[in-house]
């Protein structure tokens, strides 16, 4: 297992090229979706769960689960796993709360992917007209929960099409 108990991906895993899928970088519109709306950026933390919250739905403030209907079944948003998505405030990740969304509701590949202490996780892979990309990542120790989500560019995100290829939006005629 990797230091200070931090999971990392398993080396091996097939990948998008052992699978013969297309390049992200060059990917052609059509198969791109056009992105959603970025929101503000929070002042601080507690604003930025609360973003995050009411987003997907958690309008209540004792209300501390929602599922979402994904293409391979229910994920569970749960308030307080929030925190870990905005947490580093440089980033103001809770920006990109419509990408996640859209993300898991229509994404372009879900993978499973191996890690080193015995689990798996679900990322979902998602390829916008524009530079901005997204990645959602659901944990699935206790059943399928979201764990994070990042926008990158397509090249970065190649990087992270590994592991069991789950679902795919798009159909390619010349595999």
């Amino acid at each position: 297992m990797s230091p200070a108990g931090c999971a990392k991906s398993l080396s091996g895993q097939k990948t998008w090229l052992d699978y013969g899928l297309p390049d992200l970088r060059p990917l052609p519109r059509e198969l791109r979706l056009f992105p959603p709306s970025e929101v503000a950026a929070a002042a601080n933390i507690e604003a930025a769960i609360a973003c995050l919250a009411v987003a997907f739905g958690l309008m209540d403030a004792v209300q501390e689960a929602t599922a979402m209907t994904t293409p391979i079944g229910e994920v569970m948003v749960m308030r307080d796993k929030l925190i870990h998505i905005v947490e580093k405030r440089q980033d103001a990740r809770e920006r990109y709360v419509n990408f996640a969304i859209d993300t898991l509701q229509n994404p372009f590949e879900v993978w499973r992917v191996a890690y080193d202490n015995g689990n798996h996780r679900l990322a979902f892979i998602s390829a916008y007209e524009g530079k901005r990309q997204m990645l959602v990542v659901v944990e699935t120790l206790a059943g399928e929960v979201l764990w994070n989500f990042m926008h990158c560019d397509a090249k970065s995100l190649n990087k992270h099409r590994h592991g069991l290829l789950l679902y795919q939006r798009y159909q390619l005629e010349d595999r």
